[in-house]
């Protein structure tokens, strides 16, 4: 069983989830489960795996929501008393909350051939990702098997289900301009930490002029447009590297930004 846990730990971690394991680090005779039984503890109390249940998983539950809340491991001290608890068992347990925060995440809005190029780079870098596109046949995970999530999603609500946090790289390569620019408004509403947005000048000139026009901040820093590193090609292939190598200077702090962004 333990074994299990880590083994689902260590995809957590790939794919790059919030969560926290709980480990039970001391427990006297009649506790509910034995030091070293653990279970994982997603936002808004899902669980997998068990510590024994009844009141003591429950609380503990409680606690790993605020651990994974404020990313800060805790230790808690049960005592199980039939009288006072419930519990069918005495004794006490000692247990450790471990929090897990993701590290830097992509999300990619369109599944094209640019968005299926810049995937097989983010699976070389070892960077997780997820893709999201309103078409079924592109938002699949048979097209993009490396992917932690992928979301068939509207362009009308894009980020409804998708969870963004300021570690998180936005990259905007929707199949036509009503996409990018429905995708840029609601990103903009979001903590994410980069925002890249493919056009020409020409398509990135009315998206500026529309965000203006409806009261959006097109000078936030956070936005490349167009997107990537100007390496002079234009393949898929091409534009996938100059993304990823931009969103590389973004994650070690080397890119050079201004009002609006751009490289």
């Amino acid at each position: 069983m333990t074994g299990g846990v880590y083994k689902r730990v260590s995809e957590l971690l790939r794919e790059g989830k919030r969560f926290a394991l709980v480990k039970v680090i001391k427990a006297s005779a009649g506790t509910p489960r034995k030091s070293g039984a653990a279970m994982i503890v997603f936002p808004g109390g899902k669980t997998e795996f068990t510590i024994g249940g009844g009141r003591f998983e429950s609380d503990t539950v409680r606690a790993a929501e605020e651990s994974i809340a404020s990313g800060e491991n805790r230790v808690l001290e049960f005592e199980f008393r039939e009288e006072k608890d419930g519990m069918v068992c005495g004794g006490s347990a000692s247990v450790f909350i471990e929090a897990h925060s993701p590290g830097h995440r992509v999300v990619i809005f369109g599944g094209g051939h640019i968005g299926l190029a810049l995937s097989r780079f983010l699976d070389i870098l070892g960077l997780p990702y997820t893709v999201a596109d309103d078409r079924g046949g592109y938002a699949s995970g048979e097209r993009f098997p490396g992917a932690s999530d992928v979301y068939h999603i509207s362009y009308d609500d894009p980020v409804k289900d998708i969870e963004i946090t300021p570690k998180t790289l936005c990259v905007i390569l929707t199949h036509g301009h009503r996409g990018d620019s429905r995708v840029l408004k609601s990103l903009l509403e979001t903590p994410a930490m980069y925002i890249g947005m493919i056009g020409s000048g020409k398509k990135v000139k009315a998206v500026r002029e529309e965000l203006v026009r409806e009261g959006f901040n097109c000078e936030d820093p956070r936005i490349f447009a167009p997107v990537g590193l100007d390496i002079g090609g234009d393949t898929p292939e091409e534009i996938a590297l100059s993304i990823a190598a931009q969103m590389q200077q973004i994650i070690y702090g080397r890119a050079r930004t201004g009002p609006g962004g751009g490289s």
